[in-house]
C-alpha cells in the first residue's frame, strides 16, 4: 500500500481560505481535513498542480507568508482580496526580472531615471497630460499618426521602453497556455523603482484597452507609485486620488476634451454609433469615449450605465487571441532592453546562461533565437 502524507490542518485551512476550489477539490480537502483519508505523494502532487499551490507548501507546519505588496496599490480595493495563483506567480516573476535589471543597471553605473516620480498628482489634469505627452514626444493630435490602436500601442511601448521603463506583457503564466491571465482580475500593474520601473500588461485585453493601461501605468511611474490596475469597468469603489488622476490624465491624452467635443458635433447618428466612430478616430476604447460623453453632459447617467455595460461586454468578447508564431509571440512579451541587457551580461560573463534562461522561460537554443527575433540580429 502506498505511503500516505500527513498534512498540517493549518495548511489545509489556509488552502481552503486562499484558493477558489471546485467541488471535487473541496471534497478531497474535506476528507484530508477530517482524517478520513490521507494523500499519497502522487495524489498530493496532482492536487498541487490543480490548485497552483507549490508542492513544498503542503509540507510546512504553518501557512507561508505570501506578502503580495502590490495589492496595497490596487485600483479597486473592494475586490481582489484573494489574488489567484496566476497573478501571484506573474508578479513574483516580474519582481525577479526587476531585481535583476536593477542590479545590472547599478553595476553598470547607470543613473536613476530622472522623470520617475517627477510629477505631482496635485497638478491640474491638463498640465499633467501635457507633461506626459512631452515625455513621450506625442503631439496633442498624435492619434492622426496611426491607423489603429495596435500601431499606437507598439509605438508608445517602444518609446516607454527606450526611456528606461521596462514594458512586459503576456496573457498567460510563463509558457503555460492553460494558465490564462484573467482580465476580470487585473488589466496591468506597475512595480515602481527609480532605476528599473516595470509595467506589465495583461494581453488578453483588446488593443485599445492595452493602450489605455499602458498610458495609465506610465503615468503611475511618473508619479513614482506602484499600481495594480484591477478596476475592470473604469469605475472603482474606493479610488485613491492618484487613481482618479491617472484615469483622467490617460483619458485626456487619448481623447483631449476639446478635440472630443469638436468631433462629437461633426458626427450625426445614434449615440452608440457616434461613440464607436469617435473611439475608432481617437484609437481608444468605447468606454473612454462614453465617459467623455457623460462628463460633457451629452448623455444622462442612466444612459451611460447601460451603454457602458454593453461596451464592457463587447470588450470582453473581443479580447486578444493567442497562437501564431512562437518566437514572435514570445518576443512580444519581453522588453527589448531587458533582453539586450541579459545578452550583454552573458557575453561579459557576468550573467549565467541558466539565469537568463530562467528569467525568459527559454533554453540555450530558444534564447538565442528569441534574441535574434526580437532585435533583428543575424549570424
Amino acid at each position: 500500500m502506498p505511503n500516505t502524507i500527513q498534512i498540517s490542518n493549518n495548511i489545509l485551512d489556509w488552502v481552503n481560505a486562499s484558493v477558489a476550489l471546485n467541488d471535487d477539490a473541496r471534497v478531497t480537502l474535506d476528507l484530508w481535513r477530517s482524517g478520513k483519508k490521507q494523500p499519497t505523494f502522487n495524489q498530493l502532487e496532482a492536487f498541487s498542480k490543480k490548485t497552483r499551490i507549490p508542492l513544498g507548501y503542503f509540507f510546512l507546519s504553518s501557512p507561508p507568508v505570501e506578502n503580495l505588496g502590490i495589492l496595497e496599490f490596487r485600483t479597486d480595493s473592494s475586490i481582489l482580496q484573494n489574488p489567484s495563483r496566476d497573478l501571484i506567480d506573474t508578479v513574483r516573476k516580474m519582481e525577479e526580472i526587476q531585481e535583476w535589471m536593477r542590479d545590472h543597471l547599478i553595476a553598470s553605473h547607470s543613473e536613476k531615471i530622472t522623470f520617475a516620480g517627477s510629477l505631482d498628482a496635485a497638478s491640474g489634469v491638463y498640465d499633467l497630460a501635457r507633461a506626459v505627452r512631452d515625455l513621450l514626444a506625442l503631439p496633442e493630435d498624435w492619434h492622426n499618426n496611426f491607423n489603429k490602436a495596435d500601431d499606437a500601442f507598439k509605438s508608445i511601448r517602444e518609446t516607454i521602453s527606450n526611456s528606461g521603463v521596462m514594458v512586459m506583457m503576456s496573457g498567460i503564466v510563463g509558457l503555460n497556455t492553460k494558465r490564462t491571465l484573467k482580465l476580470d482580475e487585473f488589466r496591468a500593474f506597475t512595480l515602481f523603482d527609480e532605476y528599473a520601473p516595470l509595467i506589465f500588461i495583461n494581453s488578453t485585453d483588446t488593443k485599445s484597452g492595452m493602450l489605455f493601461s499602458l498610458l495609465h501605468e506610465f503615468t503611475h511611474t511618473c508619479f513614482g507609485i506602484s499600481s495594480l490596475f484591477n478596476s475592470i469597468d473604469g469605475e472603482s469603489h474606493f479610488k485613491e486620488h492618484h487613481e482618479s488622476v491617472c484615469n483622467a490624465v490617460t483619458a485626456e491624452i487619448l481623447a483631449p476634451v476639446e478635440a472630443f467635443k469638436e468631433k462629437w458635433s461633426s458626427i450625426s447618428g445614434e449615440i452608440e454609433e457616434k461613440t464607436k466612430a469617435i473611439a475608432s478616430y481617437f484609437k481608444c476604447s468605447q468606454s473612454v469615449v462614453l465617459r467623455r460623453t457623460l462628463d460633457s453632459k451629452y448623455i444622462t447617467n442612466e444612459e451611460y450605465q447601460v451603454l457602458s455595460k454593453l461596451a464592457s461586454y463587447i470588450t470582453k468578447a473581443s479580447g486578444a487571441r493567442t497562437g501564431g508564431d512562437f518566437y514572435k509571440t514570445h518576443a512580444s512579451r519581453i522588453d527589448p532592453k531587458f533582453l539586450h541587457a541579459l545578452h550583454d551580461g552573458i557575453q561579459d560573463g557576468k550573467t549565467l546562461h541558466t539565469e537568463a534562461f530562467r528569467l525568459t522561460n527559454t533554453n540555450r537554443s530558444t534564447f538565442n533565437d528569441l534574441y535574434k527575433k526580437l532585435l533583428g540580429e543575424r549570424e
